[in-house]
């Protein structure tokens, strides 16, 4: 397919999911979502650029998705989402139309050329692309020298969704919607200081643009120092909904009368400002440069004009000196969505490096002690063995002094299987601990996934690992505990540890790998308690206090529900705020 787009025109991109955004069909089975499609939609907002969906699927089921496999946050960047089983055309022109852009700026994304066709029948200037295209957008992102840290933009389409439901649902007219929206309106004249956003505005704006004069900082600026023949100001508009910052500008010159520059930005396109700002000026001369989408004719009575509106600034936070370390696997990969703070939290969960290979980020103890106790050289040849593909295995940032906090999740420690070298006594972490791949026995169990004519070559490298290591143990407590000492006498005394212990309450839902699990942490989780007693600055979170019913358990004793994921974060705040002294972690309430 031909490219079709422009990434440097672009102000929006929607999204088809199935076999497009992640792998597979939701409604056909389970989904494999694309790592590099989440940092994807994570850079193009940082750009200023949205995302969209346009999908034919059930929304709450996308929903659900996105939250079960712990990327609530990555739903939370699309704006407008359209996720139903109609046809698409007319709903991506919906998209559109709602957002107030104009099709020319905006890439759908599908993997099927019918839809795209379809697609363009009702818009015919949208710019398309397939699947396999999606690495060129990737690699052609760096085009937009366009930046919004703070996710301005989003924050303000954010606001434009929440209007059009609440207008979907009124009954009232659109003059009568637009008084109950409660508009309010500044203009400053203090241009010179915010002349960045200014210019910003004059050369991106194209719909609500009249006199489409772009011009460049320094000639704005001197047409901000001629106040005697200039009037220059700029557009502030909030509402009920939000604040909307600098979304106009104009510059009178005072000597013929004549606007050499009026804009809005589209965001604010429908609500009257621009009518409301032209009356105010009283209706000066303008030489509209067309096309606009809009009139400047009409009486607007629903705005009300006030001395001042503050520009929302980026929402400061002031660094408290804190740090706190977070490393886990899904359990605090889950919790770790309702926690925010005024403090730098790190994470270490598993993840997709830029290879796309699967790096586990281990949390067994044993694993933990052995990235800090081995040489690089070591840890250089370990990297190169069985089970391990990719020396990133062995990155973490655990032992840094920095860190005033480190919670650590110990939930795999009873139930992931550990390996020791017979010559050296490096660990290996691999498979369950109910299956041990050193017993011959076991090996048909742990091949039969693989195709028949890879079988041999792979016994040859279970034959290798057999006469280099060991099993453990099932669960080897005493190298727990011996893993634990290492990790607390390693960190800096001042360091706070807080361990997160797994249930036991038994359940009948039960995942391969987890038999015996309930058994496992009742014993370990005894011991960890007689270790936390004895050292200072060690706490325990018992998931155990935590779980009320067997609905709290999702397919096995270590996935749970939201409201226990909740419930984790929760204590978590609690524990660390109590070491801490202050209020620094906060819950952030699910949207």
């Amino acid at each position: 397919m031909i490219k079709d787009f422009d990434i440097t025109k672009t102000k929006l991109v929607i999204w088809d999911l199935d076999d497009t955004f992640w792998d597979g069909t939701l409604s056909e089975g389970g989904v494999c979502f694309k790592k590099e499609h989440l940092q994807l939609i994570d850079d193009l907002t940082t750009k200023g650029i949205m995302n969209s969906i346009c999908s034919k699927n059930d929304l709450l089921n996308v929903k659900a998705e996105f939250i079960t496999q712990g990327y609530i946050k990555y739903w939370q960047l699309f704006v407008f989402p359209s996720i139903n089983w109609l046809p698409k055309g007319q709903r991506v022109k919906n998209i559109i139309e709602s957002m107030q852009l104009r099709e020319e700026n905006v890439i759908v994304i599908d993997d099927n050329e019918t839809n795209l066709e379809e697609i363009k029948y009702y818009c015919p200037k949208i710019m398309t692309a397939m699947p396999n295209q999606i690495k060129k957008i990737i690699q052609e992102l760096y085009l937009v020298n366009d930046y919004d840290f703070e996710h301005i933009r989003l924050k303000q389409y954010k606001i434009l969704e929440a209007k059009n439901k609440d207008k979907l649902v009124s009954n009232s007219s659109n003059e009568e919607f637009l008084k109950n929206s409660k508009i309010r309106l500044c203009i400053k004249h203090d241009c010179i200081e915010n002349i960045d956003r200014i210019v910003h505005l004059n050369l991106r704006t194209n719909q609500l643009n009249f006199t489409k004069n772009r011009v460049n900082k320094e000639t704005l600026g001197n047409v901000f120092n001629q106040k005697e023949k200039y009037d220059s100001g700029y557009v502030i508009v909030e509402d009920k909904y939000g604040n909307y910052g600098i979304c106009g500008f104009y510059a009178l010159n005072k000597e013929n009368n004549t606007l050499e520059h009026f804009l809005f930005s589209c965001r604010i396109m429908n609500m009257g400002v621009e009518q409301f700002v032209y009356n105010y000026l009283n209706k000066p001369n303008v030489q509209v440069k067309y096309p606009v989408s809009s009139s400047l004719e009409g009486d607007v009575d629903w705005i009300e004009l006030v001395d001042n509106i503050q520009i929302k600034q980026k929402e400061e936070v002031k660094p408290s000196g804190f740090n706190i370390l977070f490393k886990g696997a899904c359990d605090l990969y889950s919790a770790i969505t309702y926690i925010g703070g005024d403090c730098n939290i790190d994470t270490e969960f598993p993840y997709w490096n830029k290879e796309l290979m699967y790096i586990s980020a281990h949390t067994h103890p044993a694993f933990i002690e052995q990235t800090h106790r081995l040489s690089d050289e070591k840890i250089l040849l370990l990297s190169q063995s069985f089970p391990y593909h990719h020396p990133d295995e062995f990155k973490t940032d655990f032992f840094n002094p920095k860190y005033d906090i480190v919670v650590l999740s110990l939930l795999q420690a009873t139930f992931r299987g550990i390996y020791i070298n017979k010559t050296d006594g490096r660990y290996v972490e691999y498979g369950f601990t109910n299956c041990d791949i050193t017993d011959e026995n076991n090996w048909d169990k742990v091949l039969a996934s693989l195709p028949d004519n890879q079988k041999e070559r792979n016994i040859s490298i279970l034959k290798e690992f057999k006469q280099n290591y060991t099993f453990a143990g099932n669960p080897p407590i005493d190298l727990l505990m011996k893993n634990l000492e290492y990790i607390r006498s390693n960190l800096s005394e001042n360091t706070h540890l807080i361990l997160i212990l797994g249930s036991e309450i038994d359940t009948d839902k039960l995942l391969n790998g987890y038999e015996g699990a309930c058994e496992s942490h009742i014993v370990f989780n005894k011991y960890v308690r007689d270790f936390a007693k004895k050292h200072k600055n060690t706490e325990l979170l018992e998931i155990t206090d935590l779980i009320k019913s067997d609905e709290d358990y999702t397919d096995c004793i270590n996935h749970f529900s939201r409201r226990v994921y909740a419930e984790i974060a929760k204590k978590v705040i609690n524990i660390v705020n109590n070491d801490l002294g202050k209020q620094h972690l906060f819950f952030k309430e699910e949207k």
